[in-house]
């Protein structure tokens, strides 16, 4: 344990160079080297990265627990039935179960190196791409890629993913919108995003995830009654008879792994809502938050997946809610409980992008000279500019389907599966322990996931290309 004045040291340097609410410049390179060679003092005693973070609002177990399953659970959950179509009833149920066992141990493999990485920089939070970059650029071993570089490939890649995810969300909510106050579609779907954009930025302002936690509570419920309204009503009639148990048309076996990889993981997250954990040290356990989030959005998914698919068959959409009758009232109070949770999500997976641009790059330009202005300036600027451009995107294609198809078998499997291995071998290199079991789990779940990825992006990449070709979309995979 660190003496108390030793925490508290440590808690005035962290407040002296971090953000309010936990997230840290980039590392230098030069700063990397430094802090390689540690003194004789610190050898003394471990280092404990939770006893050196302050938190200036600490979220709850509880809170925590919502906002990871509200980051995860978005769209996608309305859409699981139509991926179920693809796969048979079977395979949609095991297919689920095998790729959230491979994201929650992706990314159990996430927290852990990110510890591991907080102990060696002698940190007390690293955000996702300094995880990488100390991955990648600190060790006893030559370093595997320089940290500009790591840090600009994941940070790309964050951006890419959730600047996307924000203009699926709005193109979901203005669609919604419409269909409930103007069947008529008097005003194009498009313009609706721009009338959306002061309540969207609104949204965009919360400063921290603990301003957020209780909007994600409120966005749970909504979801949760939603789906209900869609169960009970999928269920009143009795089943359908055009579902089958194993689809035969192995082609959408891919597009069904694209879409879960979409539907369930926010990886940009899950070190994001560790650090502003009360108790962070109850997130990476065997019964802990991050289990238990992922133990629920799976079985959810799987429950809404199954019910709609039993009910519809292969003639399931893309929100399967729009199967209801249109002019029916609960389909009415379905759709906009889920227009308004999708909005109370949209600054939850904005709150990635903001946090890197002017953390990582805003901050440090306005440090060094480069920029002008204030860091309260800048921070309004890159919260209108996140949703400036997610509403554009939105205005621009309306139809966004295919291109988040795209994006999440390359962003957001990346991210969730596909690095954590990979840093996960590279920071045991030389200590994969006995029978190099360390080696041996890293290979396979990297292989598994790779394959899962490379399937996906060739699918989505046919459709993409089938959609310019023809000029309509063959095989859909978001009716939004």
């Amino acid at each position: 344990m660190l003496s108390a004045p030793s925490v508290q040291s440590g808690a005035r340097r962290y407040t002296e160079r971090y953000a309010p609410h936990g997230v840290m410049e980039p590392i230098g390179r030069d700063e990397q080297e430094a802090e390689e060679q540690p003194s004789e003092a610190a050898h003394d005693e471990p280092y404990d990265p939770y006893l050196h973070r302050v938190t200036d609002k600490p979220v709850s177990d509880f809170g925590s627990l919502a906002n990871l399953i509200k980051s995860a659970v978005g769209t996608g959950l309305f859409a699981m039935p139509n991926a179920f179509a693809g796969v048979g009833l079977f395979m949609g149920i095991v297919g689920t179960m095998l790729m959230g066992l491979l994201i929650t141990g992706s990314l159990q493999l996430l927290v852990r190196i990110h510890h591991l990485m907080c102990i060696r920089l002698k940190k007390p939070i690293l955000v996702y791409d300094n995880v990488v970059v100390a991955a990648l650029t600190t060790g006893a071993r030559k370093p595997w890629l320089s940290a500009r570089a790591a840090t600009f490939i994941v940070d790309s890649t964050i951006l890419l993913c959730y600047i996307g995810i924000g203009s699926v969300y709005i193109v979901f909510i203005a669609g919604t919108i419409q269909q409930c106050v103007d069947t008529e579609k008097v005003i194009a779907q498009s313009y609706y995003a721009l009338i959306l954009f002061p309540f969207l930025f609104i949204m965009n302002i919360a400063k921290n995830l603990a301003a957020i936690a209780p909007i994600s509570v409120a966005g749970n419920v909504l979801f949760a009654s939603a789906g209900i309204i869609g169960i009970v009503y999928a269920l009143k009639d009795g089943i359908g008879d055009t579902w089958v148990t194993i689809g035969l048309d192995f082609s959408l076996y891919a597009k069904f792994a694209g879409m879960v990889f979409f539907s369930m993981c926010s990886p940009g997250l899950i070190l994001a809502i560790e650090h502003s954990m009360e108790k962070p040290w109850n997130y990476p356990k065997a019964c802990g938050i991050l289990n238990w989030g992922m133990t629920t959005i799976v079985f959810v998914h799987i429950f809404v997946g199954a019910i709609g698919y039993l009910k519809w068959g292969p003639e399931a959409l893309g929100n399967f809610i729009l199967n209801h009758e249109e002019t029916d009232a609960p389909t009415i109070v379905a759709l906009l409980m889920q227009a308004l949770a999708i909005y109370f999500s949209y600054g939850l997976q904005c709150y990635m992008p903001i946090t890197i641009l002017k953390f990582s790059y805003a901050i440090p330009a306005i440090e060094s000279g480069a920029w002008k202005g204030t860091p309260f300036l800048w921070d309004l600027i890159i919260r209108f500019f996140i949703t400036f451009i997610t509403c554009i995107f939105a205005l621009a294609v309306p139809r966004l389907d295919l291109f988040i198809g795209l994006v999440g078998s390359i962003c957001i499997s990346t991210l969730s599966t596909i690095i954590p291995c990979i840093i996960y071998i590279l920071v045991h290199y030389g200590d994969f322990g006995k029978f190099k079991w360390r080696l041996i789990l890293g290979v396979t779940m990297f292989s598994i996931a790779f394959i899962v990825t490379v399937c996906a992006i060739v699918t989505n990449l046919t459709l993409l290309v089938e959609f310019f070709t023809h000029g309509y979309i063959i095989i859909m995979i978001f009716n939004i």
